[in-house]
């Protein structure tokens, strides 16, 4: 059953007409999670969505290349690297790549708390070591841990991403001694560190400005801590059913599970259907 957390008074007609641009996250919330494909329900949702005229943007902590495709739904955008590279079919928008010392202090951090990363390129991931939670961390989201010879060498581009396996209790410590990293994070077991002045806020509001659209003219759905300030951001921010509860309580308003086909549900009580 859905409900509301915030007693918003959007007259439905007017909101139909307001909501100009969608931000989907994708693991847990447009896919059920594991999922590869979305159900048809969701499939025939989003076609009616950018039928009317609304965008629909992927926001992912999913790395630019392994974004999935979706067969007959048009995205017009997407935010990856959890709003650190924003792109199109025809142009990168945005890209804030993480500081080169604060990667080579993560690095450092997580050796000393024995654990190894995995680094995200606008190209490509490798890791510098085999570990049984940083490799299901990716599994979940249908990717995989790409342990690398010539990890050195990637370090030394653009490092967009830093995922380790680490739990809450060693966060600080992995960000001892950054000076422009924070920790986003989905999973109990592992997390991902961007830098402290991004975000995928940071990725819609980029975005917004490039169609032209207001912020209280967008609408976002999300379940982890990584979409916490998307939520916040958004004109109207909708938590899946299955979404962590302190992101149902910033959220406007609490939608179905992805299981459930949350998308569909929400988008009908908000009159864009």
């Amino acid at each position: 059953m859905i409900s509301v957390l915030r007693d918003i008074t959007y007259d439905v007609r007017y909101n139909m007409h307001m909501i100009k641009i969608i931000f989907f996250d994708i693991d847990g919330t447009l896919l059920k999670l594991g999922a590869k494909e979305m159900t048809p329900r969701i499939k025939e949702t989003l076609q009616i969505l950018h039928k009317k005229g609304i965008k629909l943007v992927l926001a992912t902590g999913r790395p630019s290349f392994v974004v999935p495709s979706f067969p007959d739904v048009v995205f017009d955008g997407t935010l990856s690297f959890n709003g650190q590279y924003c792109f199109n079919d025809h142009e990168v928008i945005y890209k804030n790549p993480m500081n080169k010392d604060d990667v080579t202090r993560i690095i450092r951090n997580a050796a000393d708390l024995a654990h190894h990363v995995q680094v995200a390129t606008s190209k490509r991931m490798v890791a510098n070591g085999y570990e049984a939670d940083l490799e299901e961390y990716f599994t979940i989201a249908n990717q995989r841990l790409y342990v690398a010879d010539n990890f050195d060498e990637a370090i030394q581009t653009e490092v967009y991403q830093v995922m380790a396996a680490a739990k809450a209790s060693e966060h600080e410590a992995l960000l001892q001694g950054t000076k422009n990293a924070k920790i986003v994070c989905w999973w109990p077991k592992a997390v991902d560190i961007i830098p402290a002045d991004g975000g995928k806020n940071i990725g819609m509001e980029k975005m917004l400005a490039y169609y032209g659209i207001d912020r209280s003219e967008c609408m976002a759905f999300g379940d982890g801590g990584n979409d916490q300030d998307m939520l916040a951001y958004a004109g109207i921010g909708v938590a899946m059913g299955n979404a962590l509860e302190e992101i149902k309580k910033i959220a406007d308003h609490v939608t179905d599970s992805a299981d459930e086909d949350g998308i569909y549900t929400a988008c009908k009580h908000f009159g864009l259907l």
